[in-house]
């Protein structure tokens, strides 16, 4: 018996998907546990991008008081990865291959904003970039692009 196509979606693409076509805000994104960890927001999606807003919490902290740079890498990359899926067809997922950060500013423990973009969707490999901000948008934290491998999900 064959499953239909909803078992055989991405939960997460699917959940996305859905916010950013219905224009809903505010969203919380806690369709996984990477995203519930760093309790991300769907904030808004505009222009073709969306932005996300996370929480680095005190855990996520190095000893002189600053988020580590694998949490700030960690919330780039899953904004873009959110992003990449929100243009997906059902059935798809993706997954980073290529990772590039680059950091600005040290960042405290709160909110931070990541405002991510498609580049290009190709049938085997798609290409993000996002921005990651402090908490009033007005200073540039850390700068991403990857590559994702478009792939389909399986059973």
């Amino acid at each position: 018996m064959s499953k239909s196509l909803s078992e055989e979606d991405n939960p997460t693409r699917a959940f996305v998907a859905e916010a950013v076509s219905s224009g809903r805000r505010n969203v919380p994104l806690e369709v996984n546990p990477a995203l519930a960890n760093l309790s991300a927001l769907l904030l808004e999606s505009r222009d073709g991008e969306l932005v996300i807003r996370f929480t680095a919490q005190r855990t996520a902290t190095q000893g002189n008081g600053v988020v580590s740079g694998g949490t700030l890498a960690s919330m780039l990359d899953l904004a873009m990865a959110m992003a990449v899926l929100s243009r997906l067809e059902p059935g798809s997922t993706c997954a980073t291959i290529s990772l590039t950060v680059n950091m600005q500013a040290a960042a405290k423990e709160g909110h931070l904003v990541a405002v991510a973009g498609v580049e290009r969707v190709g049938r085997q490999v798609a290409f993000a970039n996002a921005r990651l901000y402090g908490p009033e948008c007005s200073r540039l934290v850390a700068s991403a692009s990857s590559s994702l491998a478009v792939i389909p999900v399986r059973p």
